[in-house]
């Protein structure tokens, strides 16, 4: 398997984009592209489809909206309260949750999954609502003319202002105030996406599924190319699925370029692969 041909997504326009640093990316279908790793006869279509039917029931609601806050909360009686959708602790364990097509059926999903929907059908009713990447939580944001609003997904659409998004943040671990401040501002296309692979590399880790951790780890390395991190964590799974050669090549460009301090453990991982590639011949 050719180095460069694994960092190629031909099939993946959106993702494809991200890597030139095109901001003029669909999100939507970015993330839809990751779920198809795990889906190949992924349909994008039905996604697109139930997302256009929230902002046509939502439409006329904005429209007659009063003030801001009123807009928010139809945005979330549509989405978590006629239609569900809220978190559950089990999608932490199952990479479903960050599937969008799965958080649609289901009606549960992750913090930034549930998040994308709620972008997903702003930007399709012209309304902008940005993705947060708060420690501990994704939550969205919407600009209102009083202040920004946040919205937690994971929790049935709870709205804070921003005053009271602090609190609860500085609730939930020990953030100066002036860092946690900062980290409410909106997320790049790039750090969400980075953002939902970390965590679908985490859960398929957990459940020893390295051939999928693969699949995800071949994208952050296409994020990241310059990162020995992430090459050296590809080399191992590349390693623990039998994709020996490859693993030598990552080994070895990493060995290039890695801290003096790092040589001797990729060394013995070499020695390590190389033992195993010996025993194939």
């Amino acid at each position: 398997m050719d180095l460069k041909q694994i960092f190629q997504f031909k099939q993946d326009p959106e993702f494809s984009r991200l890597l030139h640093h095109d901001k003029q990316i669909d999100l939507t279908k970015a993330a839809l592209e990751l779920a198809r790793d795990d889906q190949p006869d992924l349909v994008f279509e039905h996604v697109l489809i139930w997302v256009r039917q929230r902002a046509c029931e939502l439409s006329g609601r904005v429209a007659l909206a009063e003030d801001d806050r009123a807009l928010v909360q139809c945005l979330v009686q549509c989405l978590a309260g006629q239609h569900g959708l809220g978190g559950d602790t089990i999608c932490y364990h199952q990479a479903e949750g960050s599937y969008l097509n799965h958080v649609i059926e289901s009606r549960q999903g992750l913090p930034i999954s549930l998040s994308l929907i709620y972008m997903a059908v702003g930007k399709e009713l012209g309304i902008d609502i940005h993705g947060v990447a708060a420690p501990l939580q994704f939550l969205v944001r919407y600009d209102a003319q009083d202040g920004p609003l946040f919205i937690d997904p994971y929790s049935k659409g709870t709205i804070y202002s921003e005053e009271e998004c602090l609190n609860r943040l500085g609730e939930l671990g020990e953030f100066p105030r002036s860092v946690l401040k900062r980290l409410l501002q909106p997320a790049t296309h790039r750090e969400i996406i980075i953002r939902m692979l970390m965590n679908l590399k985490r859960i398929h880790e957990e459940r020893q599924d390295f051939a999928r951790a693969w699949n995800v780890q071949r994208r952050l390395c296409a994020l990241h190319p310059l990162s020995s991190t992430h090459k050296k964590d590809l080399a191992a799974l590349s390693f623990k699925t039998q994709k020996l050669g490859l693993s030598v090549e990552l080994l070895e460009n990493c060995l290039k370029s890695c801290p003096e301090s790092e040589q001797d453990d990729l060394q013995l991982m070499l020695q390590k692969v190389h033992t195993e590639l010996a025993q194939w011949n």
